[in-house]
């Protein structure tokens, strides 16, 4: 590899450290702190990153997320004990507490709007049930973007590049069916 490659490598793995450390804070905030807590990456690929928290090294996780980021945008599913969400935050928002509206997601023939059902100044969130998320992620896995629109304001493109690594692993790390998951043999009983 050399050591430019090296140093390049590092350099990439920090920026991929950075980004995941911001998407984390974003997905974990309206939990708790806990002092020996762990944020885990699971999968990266592309434009997006599957990460879960727990409360110790030694703990099951109790939250799992894929998301991506770009220009201030973050963009996530995630999963903690029995809620499912969708997450939007924008830098540029200064909202106030208790906003209501949509957050509208359009993925080719795929269209849902789903209501906030919580929000910070930055960010909103809507719950979605499993069939919504399966639907949802179904749709990913077609497409290589997808639109966002939070209320009123314009559509967001967001990419869907490396999205299907990234939904599998959180789909996974939740113990969630997957997409047209199911039936066949299993080799292993």
């Amino acid at each position: 590899m050399g050591l430019l490659g090296g140093i390049q490598k590092m350099r990439y793995s920090t920026r991929v450290l950075v980004v995941a450390a911001a998407i984390g804070f974003l997905c974990l905030t309206f939990d708790r702190a806990v002092a020996d807590e762990q944020l885990l990456p699971l999968a990266e690929s592309g434009d997006w990153i599957a990460m879960e928290h727990t409360d110790s090294i030694t703990s099951a996780p109790d939250v799992c997320f894929a998301a991506t980021s770009a220009s201030g945008r973050v963009f996530a599913v995630r999963a903690a004990e029995s809620d499912l969400e969708v997450r939007f935050s924008d830098d540029s928002w200064s909202l106030p507490a208790g906003v209501t509206g949509t957050l509208a997601i359009a993925v080719g023939s795929y269209h849902a709007a789903f209501d906030i059902s919580d929000n910070t100044n930055k960010m909103v969130t809507a719950e979605i049930t499993l069939p919504q998320l399966q639907s949802l992620i179904a749709a990913m896995d077609k497409a290589s973007s997808m639109t966002v629109t939070p209320g009123k304001s314009s559509p967001v493109a967001v990419s869907l590049n490396g999205s299907n690594t990234a939904t599998t692993a959180f789909l996974t790390c939740a113990g969630l069916t997957a997409p047209g998951e199911g039936g066949g043999a299993n080799p292993f009983q």
